[in-house]
């Protein structure tokens, strides 16, 4: 047992001196990956910025998200293994399953995934405490932006389809979202269902509603974590959000540089730290259908941006 905790120890180790270095290599590299910001400590930062009405209200509705998929044609009362991608804190979650029991999907096993064990347990425990013995709960850590995984293959029934949810706008988050759908591909069977949901463009300049959700002190904190946790201070850096090319970009600004480890930053280095797309309906589903994918729905809620879309691993990968 005591060599197991100094293993244990040694591990948690290694992962704080690998994101400490991939964090400083990022900032070097003008692009910080989202995924940062929600990993260690920084979970915590990011669970209070989700407990605001600001980021609720940038949340694809959990009702609308779930009624599409039960009027896909894909979709049936014989899927009750959930996986999801990105659950964030759990809150998002819970209200989905909820309402995909209401849709007659009596949802049994639960599966999280994130690049953030940290963020796991948070929504481990949220959902854990609502559900109880209800719901079968296991999380694993996956980098939905690197390897494909084994974790789902190995946790999914011997028989029967999964459904897999890649909700609350995650896919606007990644670096390459093309890149990340086809990893999701690869580790599903064909059958399998996918539920996405994505926010999409606006007809005209973005409003200030949507501005104002990125201009929170909980956001700000929440964007600088990652950089505050290799050892940058907050008081030194310039935060901006701006709203351009369909994507809202955070970029952090340095007035009198700043020495990370043997990187040296000059005064007046900009780097990105933040990125949320916005989609164009049609460029929707041409990441589906070109990344794998069968398309069965792709639904927008009457009185928002929110896209639901739901699809099924193909029987030939792209």
């Amino acid at each position: 047992m005591r060599e197991s905790c100094r293993s244990g120890a040694a591990q948690a180790l290694a992962g704080v001196a690998d994101y400490h270095r991939n964090v400083v290599e990022s900032i070097a590299r003008g692009r910080v990956p989202l995924k940062f910001a929600y990993a260690g400590r920084a979970a915590r930062t990011h669970d209070a910025y989700a407990q605001t009405s600001n980021y609720h209200d940038i949340m694809t509705p959990a009702e609308h998200e779930s009624s599409v998929l039960a009027a896909a044609p894909c979709c049936g009362a014989d899927v009750v293994d959930l996986a999801e991608i990105g659950p964030g804190n759990g809150a998002h979650s819970r209200v989905l399953l909820e309402h995909l029991r209401k849709e007659g999907l009596s949802i049994r096993r639960y599966l999280g995934l994130d690049f953030s064990a940290a963020l796991l347990e948070i929504s481990a425990a949220h959902l854990r405490d609502h559900f109880g013995e209800d719901l079968s709960i296991e999380t694993a850590v996956w980098d939905v932006e690197g390897r494909p995984t084994a974790v789902i293959e190995n946790w999914r029934p011997a028989r029967g389809r999964i459904l897999v949810c890649l909700v609350g706008h995650t896919l606007g988050n990644f670096e390459d979202p093309a890149q990340v759908m086809r990893t999701i591909a690869r580790v599903l069977r064909p059958g399998d269902i996918l539920l996405v949901s994505v926010l999409l463009r606006r007809a005209s300049s973005v409003d200030e509603r949507s501005m104002a959700a990125y201009r929170t002190e909980e956001f700000r904190s929440a964007a600088l974590q990652p950089m505050i946790m290799v050892g940058m201070n907050a008081n030194e850096m310039d935060f901006s959000i701006d709203y351009r090319d369909g994507a809202f970009v955070g970029e952090v600004t340095l007035p009198r540089g700043a020495q990370l480890d043997e990187v040296r930053l000059p005064s007046g280095f900009t780097f990105r730290c933040f990125v949320s797309r916005r989609f164009e309906r049609a460029e929707v589903a041409r990441l589906f259908t070109q990344t794998g994918w069968t398309l069965y729905s792709a639904e927008v809620a009457s009185d928002s941006d929110h896209m639901t879309v739901v699809a099924s691993r193909a029987e030939e990968m792209m």
